[in-house]
């Protein structure tokens, strides 16, 4: 049968998800079980509408705004940019939707690919520093405080998050490579960003019952 190894319940069903907390099953489900809980329709399906209007509005946006951009040239392709927008936002829509049953994992999907695509933005328009000045420090920091806050809201066990906040730490110091290359200009979100990203990785080493290590062995499997 299949189990939840938060709810630590069994499953009888042929189910994907746990019906409790809507996390991922193990194990593999027996013939001839009936289904016992209500059917919950997808989340696309609950939100058609929406998302049909959603989609023929960025499809709207993106045909005017290359239309105005070609009756009235300036030096750059701007409607490329916003183009290029509505293309991140439908991704990072996607990731969200995708990722909504591990919200910690979530976040920090969301994260990274935030901050690759304010990176492609910037540098595709001039590379003007104003990614890596602000937005992707700021953003790594603030995912960071975030996994931390829905763990204990959630009441999450300390396994169950603890990988992805050793990540984001990790992730965390990346604005140290963008001031090595001498890429940055202003230089305190950089610098509160990797002191963050330091400070709590030495803090999950140092004062974590669990051994990280050992964890890290076992989800990346390595």
């Amino acid at each position: 049968m299949k189990t939840c190894e938060k709810c630590r319940i069994t499953v009888g069903a042929n189910r994907e998800f746990c019906p409790l907390c809507q996390r991922k099953l193990s194990g593999e489900a027996e013939q001839g079980q009936e289904e016992i809980f209500p059917h919950l329709p997808f989340y696309y399906k609950q939100y058609h509408l929406f998302f049909r209007i959603l989609i023929f509005a960025s499809i709207t946006a993106g045909a005017v705004s290359l239309l105005t951009n070609f009756l009235i040239p300036t030096r750059i392709w701007w409607s490329l940019i916003v183009i290029a927008g509505i293309v991140c936002m439908w991704m990072i829509l996607a990731t969200a939707i995708k990722k909504r049953h591990n919200i910690t994992k979530g976040v920090l999907s969301l994260a990274v690919l935030i901050s690759v695509c304010t990176g492609a933005i910037d540098y595709s328009t001039g590379f003007y520093r104003w990614s890596v000045n602000y937005v992707i420090p700021i953003l790594l920091l603030f995912a960071m405080l975030a996994i931390v806050i829905l763990a204990r809201v959630l009441h999450s066990r300390t396994e169950d998050y603890l990988i992805y906040l050793i990540v984001n730490g990790l992730f965390g110091l990346v604005p140290l490579l963008f001031l090595l290359l001498g890429w940055i200009t202003v230089r305190w979100p950089s610098l509160c960003c990797i002191m963050v990203s330091f400070l709590s990785l030495a803090g999950i080493f140092v004062f974590s019952k669990m051994d990280p290590r050992a964890e890290l062995k076992k989800r990346l499997h390595i």
